[in-house]
């Protein structure tokens, strides 16, 4: 596309009074600014008045939504909009932004889920004072409005009713580190609950007694900094979602095929010790989310599953321990558990020499319980391979060995802390490596570039396994006016950049400009990529760590400030 093409929605304006005219018309006009909505959750099916804090005014307003299930007016001068959600509309969480001609705010999240909603009600931070919450299930919306701020929650319970417990905070983009404690009606502290799949405290808690329990929910600072105060803030939000009885957080194993059928056991709080587990027929066409790790929502869960898209043939070997190791056919997508404090488990393949195979792991990554620590052993019980760092609660491991003899290589999975029990299970593919790569935008903030003017995108490429096909980067969706010419990959990887360029009347506008990766192959294959909303600030997986666009937009450059008055001497 060349500087000055009309481009879908009207010609670009030219000469002197084409620039007088957009100068003119977007003079008064400012860029977004977007720091809340209040309520920050809704049910599907439902349209409900919601209060925004920030500024959208100029030309082109919107109030951008990633799902076109969830709907907003403009907000009015005070910030009062209507949220809809569309009836079929999937829980789970939602990046909202304002966006104008003249720029777009970075997102906020707004979730999205089937439980009743229950709103905080101050004052609720006295022991003896707690806001009562008179049914379950429940998912309470509450925020931690200043330092040292901690809220309570009465609940009813019974003796050995299960409660299920999960908390959003850091999945909501909130900056704290949630900590969620039970109290009996005397104060004391029956049961703790801190990081699960990320910094976001999540369990099951089974009463000791028939009565009154109290969740108190409280949190530092994220990132962390030097005060081991509780924080508070306006931008503090947290949400817990409190089911009884049957609920299912997780299913096994945490895997679903990427073509065809498959099925997976239920798992989670039952109602009972000896309720037998309930089993899903799934398909790929089940699943949300377009990664490798997706999402699985059965009618009995209240918070979306995440799982793993398989591209191999899924088993879960009944036995699989270091004595009677699982026999295993490579490429495969094994589901297993450590079933006690200490357990092992180990997977036997044949292998040719000169073989080269690959071990995958996934568990903290899909709200499981297992620090990944892998091993692989020869024919003769000698270490050839381990994964490289130990895990951590933003990495998984995985490992890569090549045989070097005929024989049976050994897998062992164990956890780096020597955990085990419930909740403590994993998917491991074990597969030849495949040839990939990855492109990475280095800042996915919204950009702006001056008419007239170039900008220039910073990104970084990394090959592994082998990758050697020569690859173009492309961006698409640019506001009108704005071109970018496709740049090559480098072919060794590393830093790069793609240059936007302005023409010198290019209408102010702002748009989701979409980057891809292309293949020069026939057919050509393409990419799509994502970059980090949490970049070195993530600490675990959640549904809101990626966004797919990049914001850009396009304008006159800000007037330069008039020089202060002289000083009389």
């Amino acid at each position: 596309m060349s500087p000055g093409a009309a481009v879908g929605r009207r010609r670009v304006l030219s000469g002197a009074a084409g620039l007088l005219l957009m100068h003119s018309a977007f003079a008064m006009a400012a860029p977004p600014t977007l720091t809340g909505v209040t309520p920050f959750a809704g049910n599907p099916g439902t349209s409900f008045p919601v209060k925004f804090a920030g500024k959208l005014e100029g030309e082109a307003r919107q109030v951008w939504s990633d799902d076109s299930g969830l709907v907003f007016t403009l907000p009015d001068a005070s910030g009062s909009a209507t949220a809809t959600i569309a009836a079929g509309a999937l829980p789970g969480i939602r990046l909202v932004r304002f966006v104008n001609a003249e720029g777009a705010t970075l997102p906020l999240r707004f979730a999205v889920g089937p439980l009743p909603l229950v709103e905080e009600k101050e004052p609720n931070d006295e022991l003896t004072a707690p806001q009562t919450i008179p049914k379950l299930p429940a998912w309470i919306q509450g925020k931690l409005e200043k330092a040292g701020d901690v809220d309570g929650y009465a609940l009813s319970l019974k003796k050995g009713s299960p409660l299920f417990l999960k908390v959003d905070g850091y999945s909501l983009g909130s900056p704290v580190d949630l900590i969620l404690h039970v109290l009996d009606s005397k104060g004391g502290k029956v049961a703790t609950f801190s990081d699960g799949r990320n910094l976001d405290p999540e369990g099951v808690f089974l009463p000791p007694e028939d009565g009154v329990y109290i969740l108190q929910i409280a949190g530092f600072g994220h990132p962390p900094v030097a005060d081991v105060n509780f924080t508070g803030s306006a931008a503090c939000v947290y949400q817990i979602a409190a089911t009884l009885g049957p609920t299912v957080n997780r299913v096994f194993p945490a895997a679903v095929p990427a073509v065809g059928k498959g099925s997976v056991e239920l798992r989670g709080a039952a109602a009972t010790a000896e309720a037998a587990p309930a089993r899903l027929e799934v398909t790929a066409a089940q699943l949300s989310g377009p990664g490798e790790v997706a999402t699985l929502f059965p009618k009995s869960a209240n918070a979306p599953i995440p799982v793993v898209r398989a591209r191999h043939p899924i088993s879960t070997p009944p036995i699989a321990t270091v004595e009677t190791p699982a026999i295993v056919t490579a490429p495969a997508l094994v589901g297993g558990s450590l079933e006690k404090a200490g357990a092992v488990a180990a997977y036997k393949v044949a292998m040719k020499k000169g073989d080269r195979l690959t071990a995958r792991f996934w568990s903290r990554s899909l709200g499981l319980g297992i620090e990944g620590d892998l091993v692989v052993q020869g024919p003769t019980a000698q270490q050839v391979a381990a994964n490289a760092n130990p895990s951590d609660i933003t990495t998984e491991p995985n490992v890569t060995w090549t045989a070097t003899v005929d024989g049976e290589y050994t897998l062992l999975v164990r956890d780096l802390f020597q955990r085990g029990g419930a909740g403590c299970e994993f998917v491991v593919e074990i597969a030849a490596p495949v040839p990939t790569f990855t492109v990475d935008l280095v800042e996915g903030k919204p950009v702006r570039v001056d008419t007239g003017k170039t900008l220039a995108i910073k990104l970084k490429a990394a090959f592994t396994n082998g990758w050697k096909e020569p690859l173009v980067l492309r961006v698409g969706g640019l506001p009108e006016g704005v071109f970018a010419p496709e740049v090559a990959v480098p072919e060794k990887g590393g830093d790069f950049e793609v240059t936007l360029h302005s023409a010198s009347n290019a209408p102010s506008a702002t748009a989701p400009a979409s980057l891809s990766v292309w293949t020069k192959a026939t057919p050509p294959v393409f990419v799509g990529m994502a970059y980090s909303l949490r970049a070195e600030l993530k600490r675990g997986d959640s549904a809101s760590d990626v966004a797919r666009d990049l914001w850009v937009t396009v304008g006159p450059a800000a007037a330069a400030p008039a020089p202060a008055p002289a000083k009389k001497k």
